[in-house]
């Protein structure tokens, strides 16, 4: 009943009749996994050097667990806590001298290799299916598919547009299936003979047979299934890694028959969490064999010991996630002290803006690239362009834009103090919001796929694409460097030795983001720091230094977050395109030396000082707004996950005095906005207009418009804020509505006036 269902944890149905917390096994245990034998699951763990194989399995008036020990052992205690009036029986052993269940532990004594015993667990002193139930767990375990489906979908290729040399063909997806499993795609790799692996959000693997082929259809199957909300796929030598909310899985298909049937678990001390939309993201792994992934604003790597730590923090939303097999990306969406999406090239210890109850702030890093809100308002993947039949991209990053379903080129310069990016728009758009991409290992395409979710132009749960090089030119730009008056600029085909160096083909202006608690930030002038805007930077000549480099002379250019270089040039072959790069040259290198240009400038900045906002402490520390009105209703209201309020309807008396309190028990920041009849939309979405107001968020959001009524201002997470009003005198139905950036349309509720 909430977003999508996965804004919180998964949750068991039903009444629990046992759990065993990690806390409360011993210190010496960890658990290794699950295998499938059919319907049949046996989870594997360890305590002390005895590897254990825990099957369960239930009739409608029992619950019986099967556990056999791979070692012997004198003594050894399993935790096996019992909730109510269920008590815990040993029905069958073998190989064991003693078995008893005593003080929630089962108790087992001279126990030789491959000893087996079965409890029962029950309220009923004989179940009827006992002796079914026996049999059943006592018959030998073989592996054998669950899951024979195969579903064929067709292959529709792209239509050529314009002088794009790639085209987006669509692999089309079985949003209807047997398994009625919702299409939401989260990742990808590649099996060594071709095959895909996609993960879906709610909790699957599929396997797609047909990829890379010059094929008119490919054939999906289920592969594995049971993850907590997966957004991760790595697949190399050591084997197919997934992500979920709360571990790392190394999958095996042990028999060979197309199905994962041991989950073994690769890591999992870094835990889950609930009630967020942010899920844990990932997955990277670096040539020394750690992974790298995100989890709420955290930036966590698994080294080759499956031992997790914290790398870095202070990242919202940090779906994106990439790099090489030297450097690791992230990506955060643009929020709250994140005044624009960016792509972070991580280092250790270090802390990106958002603070934390954890590890509280320091001093903020700045991003490799900076991507304005009209390219991309939520970061997908970015990955490394490996491929040599891509094109004459290989070594730049394809970035992918959840939010605007569309892609673009990542350039990186290294040669400064510190790596800066820029972004390079692409041709191509998607049917959802992209995820995740990969090489193919044989055609040497990209393969992308994604989901609808939140805050995206997506017209399908879910998409699997090709973007496919069609052997034409490809006229962009596939490197760049930025020096102290100018940047060079590396495109992948020839150009145009005349045409390419008219000034009045150039076109560049900058500006600069705020980190603020507010929602994103404005775009300012770097000249002009109190005032909104960007300032025109003079290109004074164009260089060509290459047959396939220019360098874009721009002497008083100074270190900026965000710079737009517009450029209309004409190619060797004669061909004329235009292109955009939006680069961050934060950390410019050496003045560039060639005949003709301008003497160095004196006295510019070398590098950038990001802008940082102090947090203003005393914004709504009182928790009491409007005037206190004795024996006042009081109507309390909870904001709670999935961007809802926790009551919808609220039924009043025309001019009833209302104590109206907004407790927040969600994870981000809501308020609650009283609005006259019919009017939610209008103020909705002078809301988000207000994401260019400096003040906005010392406004609580709230538009300044005769339609808003009252209102309680921004609400923390974890505390809650009284309004004392009146309730309005005319009667009718009144929404309230919470205009936090992006919340309006889903967090409603109707104030009635009778």
């Amino acid at each position: 009943p909430f977003r999508w269902g996965t804004s919180r944890d998964v949750t068991p149905v039903g009444d629990i009749w046992f759990t065993v917390p990690s806390a409360s096994m011993p210190p010496e245990s960890r658990y290794l996994g699950f295998h499938r034998y059919g319907r049949r699951i046996v989870f594997d763990y360890r305590i002390g050097s005895v590897e254990i194989e825990d099957e369960p399995w239930g009739t409608p008036d029992a619950f019986y667990r099967r556990i056999d020990l791979e070692q012997a052992s004198e003594l050894l205690r399993i935790p096996f806590p019992l909730a109510n009036d269920l008590k815990g029986v040993v029905v069958s052993k073998t190989k064991v001298g003693e078995a008893v269940m005593e003080e929630g532990m089962l108790r087992l004594a001279d126990a030789e290799p491959g000893a087996s015993v079965i409890v029962r667990v029950s309220d009923v002193p004989e179940p009827l299916q006992e002796a079914s139930a026996l049999r059943f767990l006592a018959a030998p375990r073989k592996a054998e598919r669950r899951w024979n489906e195969r579903l064929t979908m067709p292959v529709t290729l792209g239509v050529s547009r314009g002088d794009s040399a790639y085209l987006v063909d669509t692999l089309h997806v079985p949003y209807d299936n047997p398994y009625n499993t919702v299409m939401q795609l989260t990742g990808i790799g590649f099996l060594p003979g071709g095959d895909a692996l996609v993960s879906v959000l709610s909790g699957d693997i599929w396997r797609v047979s047909g990829v890379g082929r010059d094929t008119e259809f490919v054939t999906w199957q289920r592969f594995a299934t049971g993850f907590n909300q997966p957004i991760g796929i790595h697949i190399d030598q050591d084997g197919i890694f997934v992500l979920d909310r709360g571990q790392i899985y190394r999958l095996h298909d042990t028999n060979n028959d197309g199905e994962a049937d041991h989950y073994e678990n690769w890591a999992n001390d870094f835990g889950g969490y609930d009630r967020s939309h942010s899920h844990t993201f990932g997955l990277h792994r670096l040539a020394d064999g750690s992974f790298h992934f995100t989890q709420r604003e955290s930036i966590l790597r698994t080294g080759p010991d499956r031992q997790t730590a914290l790398q870095a923090w202070g990242v919202r939303n940090c779906m994106g996630i990439g790099g090489s097999d030297d450097y690791f990306w992230v990506a955060p969406q643009e929020g709250t002290w994140t005044p624009a999406s960016a792509i972070l090239e991580v280092n250790a210890g270090e802390f990106y803006g958002l603070p934390t109850q954890a590890q509280g702030r320091g001093a903020i890093a700045s991003a490799l690239c900076y991507i304005p809100r009209g390219l991309d308002n939520s970061t997908g993947g970015m990955l490394e362009v490996t491929s040599k039949k891509w094109g004459p991209l290989e070594g730049a990053h394809v970035g992918l834009s959840y939010g605007a379903s569309a892609h673009y080129l990542i350039l990186r310069d290294d040669m400064g103090d510190r790596p800066q990016g820029a972004v390079v728009p692409l041709e191509g758009e998607f049917l959802s919001g992209v995820m995740r991409g990969a090489f193919h290992p044989s055609d040497g395409q990209l393969y992308l796929v994604g989901m609808d979710g939140w805050g995206d132009y997506s017209v399908k749960d879910g998409c699997f694409h090709r973007v496919r090089y069609t052997g034409l030119p490809v006229y962009k730009p596939n490197g760049f460097r930025v020096h102290a008056n100018g940047i060079r600029i590396d495109f992948a085909t020839k150009l145009d030795p005349t045409a390419s160096v008219e000034t009045e083909c150039y076109f560049a202006q900058g500006w600069n983001y705020e980190y603020a608690q507010r929602y994103g930030s404005p775009e300012f002038s770097a000249k002009h720091p109190h005032s909104l805007g960007h300032d025109p930077i003079p290109v004074r000549s164009v260089q060509q230094i290459a047959e396939d480099a220019i360098f874009v002379e721009m002497p008083t250019m100074e270190p900026v977050m965000q710079l737009h270089l517009r450029m209309s040039l004409k190619a060797s072959d004669g061909h004329e395109f235009k292109t955009d790069l939006f680069a961050s040259p934060m950390y410019p290198s050496a003045h560039y030396e060639v005949e003709g240009l301008a003497a160095p400038v004196e006295n510019k900045l070398t590098a950038i000082a990001l802008r940082v906002a102090q947090e203003n402490e005393a914004q709504n520390t009182s928790n009491v707004s409007g005037d206190v009105l004795e024996g006042a209703r009081t109507i309390l209201i909870d904001a709670i996950a999935g961007l809802q309020y926790s009551q919808k309807l609220i039924e009043v008396e025309a001019g009833e005095s209302l104590a109206l309190t907004l407790r927040n028990t969600d994870v981000m920041p809501h308020n609650l906005v009283l609005v006259a009849p019919d009017s939610a939309k209008t103020v909705g979405m002078a809301s988000f207009k207000m994401m260019n107001d400096p003040t906005a968020g010392e406004k609580s959001y709230v538009p300044d418009l005769p339609q808003v009524l009252n209102h309680i201002p921004v609400v923390k997470p974890a505390t809650e804020h009284t309004l004392y009003l009146q309730a309005p005198s005319v009667p009718g139905d009144y929404p309230y509505i919470c205009t936090f950036p992006g919340h309006w349309m889903a967090m409603q509720g109707i104030l009635r006036v009778q």
